[in-house]
C-alpha cells in the first residue's frame, strides 16, 4: 500500500504530464479496439450457418448490386435442379456500393418465400401488416436503433418511401442492417423501376457436399441466355464483396501498431523523466535501508499504473461509442457491424501490460542500478 501511495503521489506531481501520457495511451488503445472490433464482426458475418448451404447467383461480370439484373423467371429453372430447396428471388437497392458508414441496404423478395427463407424473427411491430400492405417494410433492429425507428413511423430515402411495419432481429448478423420489402414495390420503385428483374437469387441446397455441382449446373443451364449467371457459395460471395472491407481493416491494424509503438516510446519517455527528477529520493531510499528490487518495482508499478489508467479509459470509450452509435460499414450490399466480445477486451489489456512492462523495464533497469553516491549528489 506504501509504494501504490507513493507512486500515485509521483503522478500526481506532475498532472499536465500524466494526463496526456494517459489520454495518448488512450486513444490508442481506443483505435486499436475498434479495428479489433470490426474484425470480429466481419469474422461474424462470413462464418455464419447460413453461408455453408446457400447459393447466390449473380449477374455474370457484375460488381455491385446495382448493375445486376436477372429475368425473374430464372427462379423457375433453378428450382427444377436436383439438389435445390428453395429460390429467393432477391431485389436489392444501396445508398452506395463502395465501402461507406451507414450504408442504407433495401432487399425486396416475395414475402412468403421471404419467410420461408430467412431466419429471424419480427421482435417489434406488426408481421401481419407487412404481409398485407404492399408499401411496409420490415427493418433490421441495427438499421432501426442507429436511425431512432420504430414501428409505424415512416421515411424516406431518395424516391423511396416506406412504412415501418416491423423490426426484425436476424441469426445472421449481416441481415441485421437491411430494409426489407416486397419484390413488387421494390421493382417499381423510381430509382430502380425494373419490373421482372432481380439482383440476385439466394439458392438453398440440401447438401452442402454438393454445392460445386449445383454452382456450375445452374451457370450451364444459363451460359448463352441474354443474362449469363456467375453463381458462387455464400461464403465466397461475401468474402468477395469484402475484400474492400478487409484492405481497410489491413491498413487499420498498421496504423494501430504504429500507434502502439508511439505509445510505448511515450510511457517510456514519461517514466524516464520522472525517474531522473527524483534521483536524490531514490538515493534517500537506499540509504534507509530500500534495495535496487524495490526501486525496480516503485518505477515498473508507476509505468504499469499509467498504462492500465489509459486502458481502462480507452476501452470504455471504444465500448461507450460502439455500443450507443451502433457503428457498421457497408459494402456491395453487406453490412458489417462493430461487434465487441470479451476476446478482444482480453487482448487489449494483454498488449496493455506488454507495453507497459517493455516501456518501463529500461528506467526501471537505470533506477535499480544506480550507485546511491551517485543519486545523492545529483541536482
Amino acid at each position: 500500500m506504501f509504494l501504490v501511495k507513493l507512486i500515485l503521489r509521483y503522478l500526481r506531481r506532475r498532472p499536465g504530464r500524466t494526463i496526456f501520457t494517459v489520454l495518448g495511451v488512450a486513444s490508442a488503445m481506443l483505435l486499436f479496439v475498434s479495428v479489433e472490433s470490426l474484425s470480429h464482426g466481419l469474422h461474424r458475418a462470413l462464418d455464419a450457418d447460413t453461408n455453408q448451404r446457400t447459393l447466390v447467383v449473380y449477374r455474370k461480370n457484375r460488381y455491385c448490386p446495382q448493375t445486376s439484373f436477372l429475368p425473374e423467371r430464372y427462379a423457375k429453372r433453378i428450382r427444377e435442379i436436383e439438389g435445390v430447396e428453395s429460390v429467393l428471388p432477391v431485389k436489392v437497392y444501396l445508398s452506395n456500393c463502395r465501402a461507406s458508414l451507414d450504408i442504407v441496404a433495401f432487399q425486396g423478395t416475395p414475402v412468403d418465400e421471404l419467410f420461408g427463407s430467412r431466419k429471424f424473427k419480427v421482435v417489434a411491430g406488426d408481421e401481419a401488416r407487412f404481409r398485407r400492405d404492399d408499401n411496409a417494410a420490415l427493418v433490421g433492429q441495427e438499421f432501426a436503433t442507429r436511425r431512432g425507428l420504430d414501428p409505424g413511423d415512416s421515411f424516406r430515402f431518395g424516391d423511396i418511401n416506406v412504412d415501418v411495419a416491423g423490426i426484425f432481429a436476424s441469426q445472421d448478423p449481416v441481415e441485421d442492417g437491411l430494409i426489407l420489402t416486397h419484390l413488387e414495390f421494390l421493382q417499381r420503385a423510381g430509382p430502380v423501376n425494373r419490373l421482372g428483374t432481380v439482383t440476385q437469387f439466394e439458392v438453398r441446397i440440401a447438401d452442402a457436399s454438393q454445392a460445386t455441382r449445383i454452382t456450375r449446373e445452374i451457370d450451364e443451364t444459363f451460359k448463352t441466355a441474354e443474362e449469363p449467371t456467375h453463381t458462387r457459395p455464400r461464403a465466397e460471395f461475401l468474402d468477395s464483396a469484402t475484400r474492400e472491407l478487409r484492405e481497410i481493416l489491413h491498413f487499420g491494424r498498421g496504423f494501430g501498431i504504429v500507434c502502439v509503438l508511439v505509445v510505448l516510446v511515450l510511457v517510456s519517455n514519461t517514466v524516464l523523466m520522472s525517474v531522473r527528477e527524483r534521483n536524490r529520493e531514490f538515493g534517500v531510499f537506499l540509504t534507509l535501508g530500500y534495495r535496487g528490487r524495490h526501486l525496480l518495482g516503485l518505477v515498473l508499478g508507476e509505468t504499469l499504473m499509467l498504462t492500465l489508467i489509459g486502458t481502462g479509459l480507452g476501452l470504455l470509450g471504444a465500448f461507450c461509442l460502439i455500443h450507443w452509435s451502433h457503428l457498421s460499414i457497408g459494402v456491395e450490399g453487406v453490412n458489417v457491424g462493430f461487434s465487441l466480445s470479451p476476446g478482444v477486451f482480453a487482448v487489449a489489456a494483454a498488449l496493455a501490460f506488454v507495453v507497459a512492462l517493455v516501456a518501463g523495464i529500461l528506467p526501471a533497469a537505470r533506477a535499480a542500478r544506480a550507485d546511491v553516491t551517485d543519486l545523492l549528489r545529483s541536482v
